[in-house]
């Protein structure tokens, strides 16, 4: 690869995470929201619905901005959704109003639907330009992802108290504006011809797969087994993070520690986006995601029978289990079902997120109502990461087997005919 590509390769990849750093943004709404509560005088359903629009409807973006990449260039994708996220953060500024409807679109729908669409295509393309390091790749922009919360939840918390909702929500959406520019700038997909002259594409085993469309994958048992492993495995984590401070608090644990458990679990949940799909890139990414899920196993198991400060430890380990997955799925979905299609396929493998969002929520809420303590909801999260290791095994043992007739099948082509 010439000296030329690279720097285009680099320059992708950081406006890239620079402009995927703001769709965690969704994930700090917390801290907005008493303060739009109190503005516009909704109750905390009514606020609490800005997040879920959000969140679904980045799912869809995913899919329309991976189905545009067959048809449109991924610049031109960029500027389009782009423009619709920082104008949905712009416009929310001026729509806290008593009726939610307005915002419902401006921060739900706009910001959710954007993010989305640029997720998918920056994702994919910067898998294309590492061809032999797509978990790298991929690791380094979901890591700007998980990093939003960090850097974002102190400073919105300390621009709401200064200027208010509304000037907060200016301020942040120029600064995703910039992003939103400088990335439609800067970045660029590569020429196929380029790349795979300069680079070992064969290394990452995603030419060599069949290249799935998203109807032709979702008629497959793989696409099932990927979308349970991610549900099962992310519910667990869904059930520990909305009361990962309380519960420490309620145990007896001091303060001081419980938020120092949430803050350690941000970094930890940023550092395995990065290490762990990296790592996997040369020892396979289902060993790697198999570990994830015994951690996640022992972490749930210690919060439903531990009182004491292993309870910290395994909110902890909880989080960084979280990054791991979100991590190394677009690298696996892309070793699954070929990069061709990469960016719409991850979409609808992302619908695991959505089911395991709502699920959590409903999953505790229905626990609780029936008299159980908070152990009994984390019992039932170490059986679902459970569920999460069994299907992710069968579809490692899917993929042998599949590899195994293609082998056979290649050995059969090569062999010269008996007839002759």
């Amino acid at each position: 690869m010439t000296g030329k590509l690279k720097r285009q390769r680099l320059l992708t990849m950081i406006f890239g995470a620079f402009a995927i750093f703001f769709t965690g943004y969704p994930h700090v709404w917390s801290i907005y929201q008493p303060y739009v509560m109190e503005q516009a005088g909704w109750s905390q359903g009514q606020a609490s619905m800005c997040f879920y629009l959000a969140l679904s409807t980045f799912v869809f973006g995913n899919i329309v901005g991976g189905r545009m990449q067959n048809r449109f260039k991924e610049k031109t994708i960029v500027w389009i959704g782009g423009g619709i996220f920082a104008a949905g953060i712009l416009a929310s500024a001026f729509l806290i109003v008593p009726t939610p409807l307005p915002m419902y679109l401006s921060y739900g729908v706009m910001q959710g639907f954007g993010q989305g669409m640029i997720y998918t295509v920056i994702l994919a393309t910067v898998q294309r330009w590492f061809p032999d390091r797509t978990g790298f790749a991929s690791g380094v922009v979901v890591t700007a992802n998980g990093l939003c919360g960090f850097f974002l939840a102190p400073l919105s918390r300390k621009l709401l108290e200064a200027e208010g909702v509304q000037k907060t929500f200016l301020i942040i959406g120029a600064a995703i504006a910039v992003s939103w520019i400088l990335c439609g700038i800067f970045f660029q997909a590569p020429d196929k011809s380029l790349v795979n002259a300069g680079g070992s594409a064969a290394k990452s085993g995603t030419q060599d797969v069949k290249q799935y469309t998203s109807g032709e994958m979702m008629r497959t048992r793989n696409f099932y087994l990927l979308l349970a492993t991610m549900f099962f495995g992310l519910i667990s984590y869904f059930m520990v993070s909305p009361v990962s401070q309380t519960y420490q608090i309620d145990l007896g644990i001091p303060s001081a520690v419980a938020v120092s458990a949430v803050m350690l679990g941000s970094i930890v949940n940023a550092g395995a986006r990065l290490v762990l799909p990296t790592l996997a890139d040369k020892a396979g990414r289902i060993v790697c995601i198999k570990g994830v899920l015994i951690v996640a196993v022992i972490a749930m198991g210690v919060l439903t029978v531990s009182g004491s400060l292993a309870v910290t430890v395994a909110i902890v380990l909880m989080y960084g289990c979280y990054g791991g997955i979100m991590g190394s799925f677009p690298s696996l979905t892309s070793s699954v079902f070929g990069m061709k299609h990469t960016g719409e396929n991850y979409g609808f493998v992302m619908f695991g997120i959505v089911f395991a969002t709502f699920g959590a929520p409903a999953i505790s809420g229905l626990v609780s109502s029936n008299g159980y303590e908070m152990n009994v909801v984390f019992g039932i999260g170490a059986v679902f990461a459970v569920i999460a290791f069994v299907c992710l095994t069968l579809l490692g043992r899917n993929l042998v087997q599949e590899r195994k007739q293609t082998d056979i099948s290649e050995k059969e082509k090569c062999e010269p005919s008996l007839e002759n």
